[in-house]
C-alpha cells in the first residue's frame, strides 16, 4: 500500500513538472497558424451560437480556449466586419482582427487561451498511467509517464489552441472505455463508453475512424470469445449512434442555435460546391436548412471539408522536394527524426524482447486464438498502430508528425509494458541472470535519463526538436518544417530580438497569421517572396541597411525543381549565412555589399 501511494505521488509529480515545462515554455510564443481562427471562431461561438466559422474542425477545443475570453471585455466590433457578415469563413481575417486589430491585449489573449489546452495533456497522462500501472505493475506505469510527459513533440503541441492533442486524449479515453465495455457489457460500461466516444468525435474530426475501428474489435472479440457473435458488433453501431444523440447533437444544436438556416445552406452550398462525390455532398446540402437535420449537417460538412482536404493534399518541403501530394515515406521519416533516440533504444530493446519472445511461439491456430483472447488489450492496441499507421502513410495530407499523436500513448504502453516483462523474467529466473538484470535496469534507467535530458535541453523551442540523425533542432529545417519545426510560434521571439539590437529597419516573410505589426510597429515592411531574384536585385532595392528575416517554412519552399507550387524564390539565400536563427524557425540575415 505505501509502495503504491509513493507511486501516486512520483507520478503526481511527473505530470506537475511537466505541465510547468510547458506553462513556462510557451510564455513568450506567439500564436501559431492554426490558433487565430480556433481562437476567433471559439469566442464567435460561445458569443453568438453560430457556428459560420471554422466548421473543418469540431467545436470542443476552440470552446475550452474560449471560456476565459467571457470573462475579458472583449470589444465586439469583429462581428461588424465583413469577415463576419459577409465573407464565407471568414476565419483568418476574423481570428487576426479579434485578437490583434480591435484594440484588445493580445498577449493576455494568448495567455489565457493556451491554459485550458493543458486538460486534455494533463487527464491524458493520468490514464496512460493508470492504464499501464493496471496492466504492467507501477514500474511500468511510471516508464511510460515519463515517455509520455517528457516527450518534446507531445509537451510542444501540449499547449497549443489545436486538435492534435485533444484528438490524442478522445481516442485514449474512447479506446479505454470500449474495451471494458466489451469485457463487462454493463449498461454502465455501455454508457460511459458511449459518452466518451462522443467527446472524441467532438475533438477533431479524424476519430470518426473510431467507429469502423471498434465494429472491427467487437468482431474479433465475439469470435475469440466464442459469444454474442452478432450482439457485439450491433452493439458497437449502437454505441456509436448513442453518443453521437447523446453528446454530439446537443453540442452542435447550440452552436448552430442563432445560425440563420438560409445562412446556413448556403454556407454548406458553396462550401461543398466543388466537393467531388455528390452522393455525400448534395444529402448533407439538401439537409442544411432543415429542422434538426440541420444539426447533424453542421456535423457532416466538417467530416466531408476535412475529407476533401485530405485527398487534395498541402504543398509542403520534404528532404529537397516541394509538393501537394505527399510521399509514402514522409511519416516515417519524419517520426524517425523528431523522436529522441533514447525512445528508439528503448523500442528496439522491447521489440528484439518480443520478437525472441513470438519466436518460441508454437504458432497454431488454437494456440493464436488463445493467445489473443488472453491479450486482447495489448492486441487491439497494435491494431490501432497498425491501422492508423496505414492511413497516415497513404495519406496525401504531410504537414507534421502531430498527425501520428493519436498512435503515441498506445505505443507507450507497449513498450513501457514489455521492458517491464523483461524485468519481470530476468528477475523470477536463476541467479546467473542477476547480472544480466542490473544491466538491464542500468540502461533502462540511463535511457530515460537521457529521454528527459533531451526534453530539458531543447526548452522552450519544443516544437522544433530533432533527434541528432539529422543535427538536432537546428538542423531539422534541412529535413523538413511547416508544423514540424515553423509554425509562426517564434514572432514575439523575433521581435524582442530585433529591439534589443537596435535594428532600425527589417524586411520579413514571415509564415503564420499573428500580425508582425503588433509587435515590430514600424520596424517591419512585409517581404514577399517574389519580390526579389537574386542577391544582387535585393542588394540593389532593399530600403533596410541590408537586413532581411525569413521564416524557414518558406526559406525552403523554393527548394527542389521547379513547379507550379512554388511562390517564393530564396534560393539565392543558400550561399548566406544567416546571423541568427530565432528558435530554430526565422532566419535573420544582413547582407551588404
Amino acid at each position: 500500500m505505501k509502495s503504491d501511494h509513493k507511486t501516486k505521488l512520483l507520478a503526481g509529480l511527473i505530470i506537475s513538472v511537466a505541465v510547468i515545462l510547458a506553462v513556462t515554455s510557451s510564455w513568450n510564443d506567439s500564436l501559431i497558424v492554426d490558433e487565430i481562427p480556433h481562437i476567433g471562431a471559439g469566442y464567435s461561438y460561445l458569443v453568438k451560437q453560430d457556428m459560420r466559422l471554422n466548421p473543418e474542425h469540431p467545436p470542443l477545443v476552440k470552446d475550452l480556449a474560449a471560456i476565459p475570453l467571457l470573462f475579458l471585455k472583449l470589444k465586439q466590433d469583429v462581428f461588424d466586419t465583413k469577415s463576419w457578415q459577409n465573407d464565407l469563413n471568414g476565419q483568418w481575417e476574423f481570428g487576426r482582427k479579434l485578437i490583434f486589430n480591435s484594440g484588445n491585449n493580445a498577449n493576455q489573449i494568448t495567455h489565457l487561451v493556451k491554459q485550458p489546452m493543458l486538460l486534455f495533456f494533463i487527464l491524458s497522462a493520468i490514464l496512460i498511467f493508470r492504464w499501464t500501472k493496471k496492466l504492467y505493475g507501477n514500474k511500468a506505469g511510471l516508464t511510460a509517464l515519463i515517455l509520455f510527459s517528457f516527450s518534446p513533440t507531445v509537451l510542444a503541441h501540449s499547449r497549443f489552441v489545436t486538435t492534435d492533442i485533444p484528438a490524442l486524449f478522445g481516442i485514449l479515453y474512447a479506446t479505454y472505455f470500449f474495451f471494458r465495455y466489451l469485457k463487462n457489457q454493463t449498461a454502465k460500461n455501455f454508457w460511459l463508453a458511449s459518452i466518451f466516444l462522443g467527446i472524441a468525435l467532438l475533438t477533431k474530426f479524424s476519430t470518426f475512424m473510431l467507429i469502423p475501428f471498434f465494429f472491427g474489435l467487437a468482431l474479433i472479440y465475439a469470435f475469440i470469445s466464442q459469444k454474442n457473435h452478432l450482439k457485439l458488433p450491433a452493439h458497437s453501431i449502437l454505441l456509436a449512434v448513442t453518443a453521437f444523440v447523446i453528446v454530439v447533437m446537443p453540442v452542435y444544436a447550440f452552436h448552430t442555435w442563432n445560425y440563420l438556416p438560409e445562412r446556413q445552406y448556403s454556407d454548406t452550398n458553396q462550401t461543398l460546391e466543388t466537393f467531388g462525390n455528390r452522393l455525400l455532398a448534395d444529402p448533407i446540402v439538401w439537409a442544411s436548412d432543415k429542422p434538426v437535420l440541420r444539426i447533424a449537417a453542421q456535423y457532416g460538412l466538417g467530416l466531408l471539408m476535412v475529407t476533401q482536404r485530405s485527398v487534395g493534399g498541402n504543398t509542403t518541403y520534404f528532404l529537397g522536394e516541394v509538393s501537394r501530394f505527399g510521399w509514402r515515406h514522409y511519416f516515417p521519416i519524419v517520426y524517425l527524426i523528431k523522436e529522441p533516440l533514447a525512445w528508439w533504444g528503448l523500442l528496439t530493446i522491447a521489440l528484439i524482447s518480443a520478437i525472441v519472445q513470438f519466436s518460441i511461439f508454437n504458432f497454431q491456430f488454437l494456440n493464436f486464438k488463445n493467445w489473443v483472447k488472453n491479450n486482447f488489450t495489448e492486441t487491439a492496441m497494435i491494431l490501432w498502430l497498425v491501422f492508423y499507421w496505414a492511413l497516415s502513410i497513404n495519406s496525401t495530407l504531410n504537414i507534421g508528425v502531430r498527425h501520428l499523436l493519436p498512435t503515441y500513448p498506445f505505443a507507450i504502453i507497449l513498450v513501457s509494458g514489455q521492458l517491464e516483462r523483461i524485468s519481470y523474467k530476468l528477475q523470477v529466473t536463476s541467479y546467473k541472470f542477476k547480472k544480466l538484470l542490473i544491466t538491464h535496469n542500468l540502461l533502462l534507467i540511463t535511457l530515460l535519463g537521457w529521454y528527459i535530458f533531451e526534453n530539458l535541453s531543447v526548452s522552450p523551442y519544443y516544437l522544433t526538436y530533432f533527434n541528432q540523425t539529422v543535427g538536432g533542432p537546428s538542423g531539422g529545417y534541412r529535413y523538413v518544417v511547416d508544423s514540424n519545426l515553423d509554425w509562426g510560434q517564434d514572432l514575439k521571439r523575433f521581435s524582442d530580438w530585433v529591439k534589443e539590437n537596435n535594428i532600425p529597419k527589417i524586411e520579413f516573410d514571415y509564415f503564420g497569421w499573428a500580425d508582425p505589426y503588433y509587435y515590430l510597429g514600424i520596424k517591419y515592411e512585409a517581404l514577399n517572396g517574389t519580390k526579389y531574384l537574386n542577391a544582387e536585385d535585393f542588394a540593389a532595392r532593399n530600403q533596410t541597411d541590408g537586413w532581411l528575416a525569413v521564416s524557414a517554412s518558406f526559406l525552403q519552399s523554393s527548394q527542389g525543381p521547379p513547379d507550379q507550387y512554388k511562390s517564393v524564390n530564396y534560393i539565392w539565400l543558400q550561399n548566406h549565412t544567416p546571423v541568427t536563427a530565432i528558435g530554430n524557425s526565422i532566419f535573420v540575415y544582413r547582407l551588404t555589399y
